[in-house]
């Protein structure tokens, strides 16, 4: 029997989509106190999918509920998929692919190997992941390609898990803060403010709030570069993800012109590049640990920066209830990378540690 999720409930047709489970659900949803004194803020409040699963959260093990349960459908055993040294997809993937049996190999370029990089590559080799250092993303692609074409028990996954079957893993997420709005544990959202990354978080979101006729409006914060992590780009895949549902049950409303006006992409608070730190973002960790919310400085702490500068800025009306969704794992990788020699890795990988 398939369990009833969120979104199975409310469109029973999907059932036929493949599903496992991998997120500790519902995650918890509070208001945040002392960001709200702070601000002088009074509705203001934290999704907390960095508690998704106990050893890797964030938001990838949503999408893997359904990414994975289509590799497993189709009986693949091993996961292609790509990122730098130092990627939280890879490493994600690696972690929650093990449960099930799969064996993940990752593609990774060259990247500033700070302390959080080289932890994560640590963690790849002991999680089980095959590594393999590529000189260039076009030598990358072409690696993956022919190696795909020679090993038809490979399934390759997009970076984030950002596909369109990806994407339900949140628009089942809208759902379930659909039925936590309905229990009262929540007032329902005026905004809610999200990492626009790969895409499929945003994109799953804005569409799953639609369909769940819920008014709250999307401020997604653009983290990586704005050519990639458009308006445009995120309504395209949720609008993707729109079509596979339909295709189960063609009951499920044409959204698709509607989802322009629920969503807004702002990139202000990007920074120079890809990773780089901002000001705003160190002051938003700062804030946040005040409520013990473990954010970082690429993703979650510049989502809260662009909540807090909102409010400052008086874009947010003083009674409107505003949502941050925490998308970043808050687990402690530490006892497993102290268990790995760097030496262990494959040689090329040796001179991110020297």
């Amino acid at each position: 029997m398939v369990q009833e999720i969120p979104l199975f409930k409310k469109y029973p047709k999907l059932k036929t989509i493949p599903w496992v489970s991998v997120v500790n659900t519902p995650t918890p949803i509070h208001r945040m106190e002392e960001a709200s004194r702070e601000l002088d803020h009074k509705e203001i409040w934290v999704k907390r999918d960095d508690l998704s699963h106990d050893v890797y959260g964030g938001n990838k093990p949503r999408k893997y509920e359904f990414v994975f349960a289509e590799i497993l459908r189709k009986k693949k055993k091993r996961i292609f998929t790509q990122g730098a040294i130092g990627t939280n997809h890879g490493l994600a993937t690696t972690i929650h692919a093990k449960r099930f049996g799969l064996e993940t190999h990752l593609f990774l370029t060259e990247q500033e190997p700070s302390q959080i990089v080289l932890e994560n590559l640590l963690c790849h080799n002991y999680f089980g992941a095959k590594l393999n250092l590529m000189k260039s993303k076009r030598q990358r692609r072409r690696r993956i390609r022919t190696k795909l074409f020679f090993d038809n028990s490979a399934y390759f996954v997009v970076t984030g898990a950002s596909s369109p079957l990806g994407t339900l893993g949140f628009v089942n997420a809208a759902f379930e803060l659909k039925e936590q709005i309905d229990k009262k544990e929540i007032p329902e959202p005026d905004k809610l403010f999200i990492t626009v990354g790969s895409l499929a978080t945003c994109a799953g979101i804005v569409l799953g709030l639609e369909l769940a006729q819920l008014k709250t409006q999307v401020v997604g914060i653009g983290v990586t570069d704005p050519s990639w992590s458009s308006k445009k780009a995120t309504i395209e895949l949720a609008n993707k993800a729109l079509g596979l549902m339909r295709r189960k049950d063609p009951s499920i409303p044409v959204v698709s012109k509607k989802l322009e006006k629920r969503l807004i992409v702002d990139h202000s608070y990007f920074g120079e590049k890809y990773g780089a730190s901002t000001e705003k973002a160190l002051e938003a960790i700062r804030i946040a640990s005040r409520d013990d919310l473990k954010l970082e400085h690429v993703y979650t702490g510049k989502t809260l920066s662009g909540l807090i500068d909102y409010i400052r800025k008086g874009k947010i009306n003083k009674d409107e209830v505003v949502v941050f969704w925490n998308s970043k794992s808050s687990a402690d990788l530490t006892s497993y990378s102290e268990k790995v020699n760097y030496k262990d890795l494959p040689n090329e990988f040796h001179k991110f540690f020297e």
